[in-house]
């Protein structure tokens, strides 16, 4: 498919206004959910404390030149997410819920295209990035509410979604399902790598919540190293090798009226790494290396040393802009950085910036756009580590995007990422991409 005839299908369809539904309309064109109330299923579900939602986001996106590899494909996910309020369904005690969130996932990404680093389409991320095709639980949580010192609090426990998890920190990233794509333009992530070690984890996690801004303020988490996205393993093999434990904090504000916040996120892995110093690295000669069609007599390369990961991380986020008497059009500024030791992660650095406008026109109030950039610094041990096979660099990227609301419900837009990757011979990666959507 040729992208200039995608975007002008976009562009074309952004001119039939969406608007809100703020006069009690249930027509396809103002609801938020394409089906409606499906013949009163959705409220009489809703009545007995059950929400489902199901979401379908398909994308078209293409490496036009640069990179490793100049290709496109489309591809998608269909979420299905059960949120039951178990005090009503049930008549248990009271704030205690279940979530469910399945996903399946269909046709291809072009994450090895772009390069090994960027990731740049976080919707494309579960359950597993490359071709993998199928239906698989990646949450399954309980979470009890409760008054913690005067004020709420909650604790949830099972297998937790770490998209979703990130989202429950920063509720604007939406699952990277309707702003940024690029994982690194929307949280400082590369240097966590290693210390978090799955898309699906076992665990618990307990927050308090500020009343004023409707958002976790503090918090603990204990998680386990097994990724679990694609399978349900035991238990106890998901600590077997050890816990990933971390703490955040947010200091809220009010800036000329308008809400932000700074926050500091600090975690680490009990789950030891082998070291990325290459002096840790020993040649034990005359060692039998068998492979199923052949045997050598030769040295072996055997790490000596492993090391426990661990990261901090800064957030600042401000609302800057507010169209006057609608409180759901305004505009964000949110930037991170974290910082980890220079071994056994293979990123020590990492930092991106984006602004977001939500409702810019008045004509267009659910339409959101934005531009963001990242930078990441590699670890220069592991740049000395693989230094004899690959010459390395540090990554960056930035993006652009539209997203267009053809009805509340249905969603659509163009997004253009130029993303240098971490390999030094590769030139600068243009990866456009459309996205579709659909909230049945």
């Amino acid at each position: 498919m040729n992208f200039r005839i995608v975007l002008t299908l976009v562009f074309a369809l952004v001119a039939f206004p969406a608007a809100a539904d703020k006069t009690g309309s249930h027509d396809i064109w103002h609801r938020d959910k394409l089906l409606g109330d499906v013949g009163g299923a959705r409220s009489a579900m809703g009545a007995h404390g059950v929400a489902v939602d199901v979401r379908l986001s398909q994308y078209y996106q293409g490496v036009t030149s640069g990179g490793v590899n100049e290709n496109a494909e489309y591809g998608g996910t269909l979420d299905h997410r059960v949120n039951a309020d178990l005090t009503k369904l049930f008549g248990l005690w009271n704030g205690l819920s279940l979530s469910v969130h399945a996903r399946t996932r269909f046709g291809e990404d072009i994450n090895a295209d772009v390069g090994s680093f960027p990731l740049q389409n976080a919707g494309m991320l579960m359950q597993i990035p490359g071709d993998y095709h199928g239906t698989d639980v990646t949450g399954l949580t309980a979470t009890q509410a409760f008054t913690f010192f005067g004020g709420p609090a909650a604790a949830s426990v099972g297998k937790f979604d770490v998209i979703d998890t990130v989202t429950g920190f920063f509720p604007h990233i939406d699952a990277g399902q309707q702003g940024f794509w690029g994982v690194h333009n929307q949280v400082s992530a590369l240097p966590w790598f290693g210390a978090v070690r799955g898309l699906s984890l076992y665990g618990v996690i307990g927050v308090t919540i500020n009343p004023e801004y409707k958002m976790a303020q503090s918090g603990l988490m204990a998680l386990g190293t097994a990724n679990e996205s694609d399978n349900w393993g035991s238990l106890s093999d998901a600590f077997d090798e050890g816990v990933f434990m971390a703490a955040f904090h947010r200091f809220f504000w009010k800036m000329d009226d308008k809400p932000g916040y700074f926050m500091i996120f600090v975690g680490g892995s009990t789950a030891k790494q082998a070291s990325n110093d290459p002096h840790d690295f020993v040649a034990i000669p005359g060692v039998i290396n068998r492979t199923p069609t052949t045997t050598t007599i030769g040295p072996t390369i055997v790490d000596t040393k492993e090391e426990r990961p661990w990261d901090v991380a800064l957030y600042v986020y401000q609302k800057f802009w507010q169209a006057e008497g609608d409180p759901t059009r305004y505009a964000t500024f949110f930037t991170g950085a974290t910082v980890g030791p220079d071994n056994p992660q293979f990123a020590q650095f990492s930092y991106f910036a984006n602004v977001e406008f939500f409702g810019l026109f008045a004509s267009r109030p659910l339409d959101r756009m934005g531009v963001a950039g990242n930078w990441s610094g590699l670890s220069d041990n592991f740049e000395d580590l693989v230094s004899p096979v690959a010459d390395l660099r540090n990554p960056w990227g930035f993006e652009l995007y539209y997203n267009a609301a053809i009805t509340p419900a249905v969603r659509i837009g163009p997004d253009i990422q130029f993303i240098n990757n971490e390999r030094d011979g590769d030139d600068l990666a243009i990866v456009p991409g459309v996205r579709l959507v659909i909230d049945f």
